[in-house]
């Protein structure tokens, strides 16, 4: 669950970070906002990587972190596309405001994630050999 906090954590980073990048005026505030956004991203990212790495069997393990990676790259090669489109048509206060609230989706989802683990661990396990029939 440590995984899901730090990620959480580097997400609410992100927030403050667009919004500060979104508002900038003078070097000084933009360089803030870059550094909270390069702080934030190297949390996220590899805290994610990291998370992904542990699910699947050991057979598996290929396949899931390749695809995990390929749909990174995917959303690399089209979010900068649609940020650029929002940024020309509706401005970029706006285009880093709306981005910063959108990234409150995935600290929900997150937060939905952490709890139903917490709710697996306290569900008690049954092991096949201790079922009788009777």
């Amino acid at each position: 669950m440590r995984h899901e906090r730090r990620t959480t954590e580097g997400i609410l980073i992100l927030i403050p970070s667009f919004i500060v990048l979104g508002f900038a005026q003078i070097k000084l505030i933009l360089w803030i906002g870059l550094i909270l956004f390069s702080i934030a991203s190297s949390i996220v990212i590899n805290v994610i990587n990291s998370f992904a790495s542990k699910y699947g069997l050991e057979s598996e393990k290929g396949t899931i972190l390749g695809t995990f990676r390929s749909l990174q790259a995917l959303a690399r090669a089209i979010g900068p596309l649609i940020a650029s489109f929002a940024y020309w048509s509706i401005g970029e206060q706006t285009t880093y405001v709306f981005g910063g609230l959108l990234l409150l989706c995935p600290v929900f989802i997150l937060i939905n994630v952490h709890q139903r683990f917490k709710r697996m661990r306290l569900m008690p396990t049954i092991l096949v050999s201790e079922v009788k029939d009777d």
